[in-house]
């Protein structure tokens, strides 16, 4: 495996739970989107689907114009954070330079790759009961049009 293989956009076909006897349960389903970059940099947004839209008084990306609750109830669930990325045989590790979560700044995320032409399937290492996930990708431009 080489950095260049990963380079693009992926999109989100699907997540799983893996428990340590290997069983698979969907996970909740998700918007998401990665991206590696030929010179060594990434970055992911990842929010569950069906949010509620938030009441705003200034149209803006960010959620500064809505209420304290609505930022915090937008907020629940999503993932987002960017920083570089390097292959180490067959695992890509992330390293963390921003976050919606500011504790995970300068955190390593390493997460085993399985390519299959357009397809990426990245899986973290198990927790401390054994239990993983597994996050299924398709390159953004083989997705249908409109396509999550």
């Amino acid at each position: 495996m080489k950095s260049a293989d990963l380079v693009g956009v992926w999109r989100e076909l699907g997540r799983e739970i893996v428990d340590k006897s290997g069983h698979a349960e969907p996970d909740v389903p998700r918007a998401s989107q990665i991206m590696y970059t030929g010179d060594g940099y990434m970055g992911v947004v990842n929010v569950p689907n069906g949010r509620a839209r938030v009441n705003e008084s200034v149209a803006r990306v960010d959620l500064d114009a809505t209420s304290a609750q609505e930022r915090a109830q937008a907020a629940i669930g999503v993932v987002a954070y960017a920083g570089t990325f390097e292959v180490v045989g067959e695992d890509v590790i992330h390293t963390i330079f921003t976050a919606i979560n500011p504790n995970r700044e300068g955190d390593k995320q390493r997460r085993r790759v399985t390519l299959n032409g357009d397809d990426l399937t990245l899986s973290s290492p198990p927790d401390a009961q054994g239990n993983s996930f597994r996050i299924h990708w398709r390159r953004a431009g083989k997705m249908p049009v409109g396509g999550r």
